[in-house]
This record gives structure tokens, C-alpha cells and sequence, in this order.
């Protein structure tokens, strides 16, 4: 099933069949992937093998005659650990930037007008508004998209991952003034399912539950704030609880797209154009 199809009509203009709630299914598809390969990788990383890592030597060995630092097994595990990290978050950034890329053009068709003398033209017209798009800064992207209000706050929360990104990227995790959002604080703000003990505390997706103890699990409210000069610590449970954030964000685009249509969201659009 394609997510959009041009269709011509013969003696008349054309239309487009497109499918929104198609989008959802990718991007959580490809979200359960990234989830797994990170829960592969933190497995990996977090078992106890100082032994048999300090033992094996390779066919080829570094050493530097001028070695500025000689690290521990543990300083070894803590930098890896932070690779993945980092390298996962930007992951999880891009699989979020090409899924509103995507729902950009389906927003673009939905609120489209007739151009030109066929369906074609107007094909080749949301390309050139799609490459506009792909070109936009991050926060313009987040402005192009019309949600109801009560979506809004999951694309402010879109738009602190974004200057998460940047300060890994530009400024080796230290936060700097540009990365704020709030005075000299970036202010990170989740909404997620956990189990919830009968304390209030929610666990993590590594934390052990005692087996005496019964947990529902519910919708949780966090914040997580980093400081100005503050390096940025975000792990697996910060990236696994962005997740959440992405699909309410998704939810608000798509259900704002079949309003523009007037359309029941059980069903895929057809788009008609008089002649």
C-alpha cells in the first residue's frame, strides 16, 4: 500500500489517494528498530567482561610514543557508553526530521489547489515545496505545521530536542547560550507510560521491579533541565521517553491533516479537483 498515489481521470484533471495514518505505522516501525538496536547495544556495553576485554589482543595494537592518556577499562565503558548515546539520540533526530518531512507533503496535498492542467503539474508543484521544505531550518519546519492546542506543547518539546542536537554536534555537549530555552536552562519536558509503584516513583527501562510489589502503569509527567556550561546527559530512558513525544506530535499533524479534509480517520483521502 503506497502512503501517496497521483491518479489520472481521463477527460478530467486527476486526483490523489493518500493515506495519513500510513505514516504512523512507519515511523513506529522504524522507532521499534531503533529501540531494539539501542537496548542491543546498552546489553552489550553494560556486561562485565573486564577480563576477557584486557586479555584479547588483536592482530594489530595501537600505542603512541607521546600518549597524552592511558585510560581504564572503566573510562573505556564510560566513553562508549556516551558514543552510544550520542550517536543514538541523533539517530532518533533523524528518524524524526524525515517522518515530518514526509508529513509536510501529505499536509501540502491535503490543503493543495488546483495548478496547471493536470494532476502533474500539481505533482511538480508540492516537489519544489517539499525541496522547500527540506531546506528550512528545524524551528521553521516545526512553525509550518498547524496542530490543535492541546498537541502544541509536544512540538516545543520537538523543537528543545533540536537544540539538544545542535550542542552535541557543535559544542561537545556542553550547553551554551544558543542551546536554551528557557533563560540560561534547556528544559527538556516528557510525557510517557511507565509502572508506577505505590510511592508515585515511575521506573525506568532498566529498573528491577521486586516481584512483592504490583505496578500500574500509567502516563507520566517529567521534566529534565540542563544548565548553562552544564554537559548534557541524555541516556537511554531520556531518548526512550522522547519516542512518546514524536507519536503526539505525529498524532496532532495527522489528525490536523484529516480535518482539512473533512474526512473520517479511518480511511484513506481521495482528493478530487473540479474541472
Amino acid at each position: 500500500m503506497d502512503l501517496v498515489n497521483y491518479e489520472t481521470v481521463p477527460d478530467d484533471y486527476g486526483q490523489i489517494r493518500f493515506f495519513p495514518l500510513l505514516l504512523a505505522n512507519q515511523t513506529n516501525t522504524l522507532l521499534e528498530e531503533w529501540f531494539v538496536n539501542y537496548k542491543f547495544l546498552n546489553f552489550c556495553a553494560g556486561r562485565d567482561i573486564e577480563k576477557e576485554f584486557l586479555k584479547h589482543h588483536l592482530t594489530v595494537e595501537f600505542a603512541y610514543s607521546m600518549r597524552i592518556k592511558d585510560r581504564t577499562f572503566e573510562e573505556i565503558r564510560r566513553d562508549v557508553n556516551l558514543f552510544i548515546d550520542r550517536s543514538l539520540f541523533q539517530d532518533l533526530f533523524r528518524i524524526l526530521v524525515s517522518t515530518l518531512e514526509i508529513a509536510n507533503e501529505l499536509y501540502e496535498i491535503a490543503t493543495a489547489k488546483k495548478v496547471g492542467n493536470s494532476i502533474f503539474e500539481l505533482r511538480a508543484e508540492i516537489e519544489k515545496k517539499k525541496q522547500k521544505f527540506h531546506k528550512a531550518s528545524f524551528p521553521d519546519k516545526i512553525k509550518k505545521f498547524e496542530v490543535k492546542q492541546n498537541f502544541k506543547k509536544f512540538l516545543e518539546v520537538l523543537n528543545a530536542v533540536n537544540k539538544a542536537r545542535n550542542c552535541y554536534e557543535h559544542r561537545n555537549g556542553v550547553l551554551g547560550t544558543e542551546d536554551c530555552n528557557s533563560g540560561q536552562k534547556l528544559i527538556l519536558n516528557f510525557r510517557f507510560p511507565a509502572p508506577v509503584s505505590k510511592t508515585g516513583k515511575a521506573m525506568g527501562v532498566f529498573d528491577s521491579m521486586p516481584m512483592s510489589e504490583k505496578f500500574q502503569t500509567q502516563f507520566v509527567e517529567e521534566r529534565k533541565i540542563f544548565r548553562l556550561n552544564q554537559k548534557l546527559d541524555l541516556g537511554f530512558n531520556d531518548s526512550y521517553k522522547l519516542l512518546y513525544t514524536i507519536n503526539f506530535a505525529l498524532k496532532g499533524i495527522i489528525d490536523q491533516i484529516y480535518e482539512c479534509c473533512n474526512m473520517d480517520k479511518q480511511v484513506r483521502i481521495l482528493k478530487q479537483f473540479k474541472r
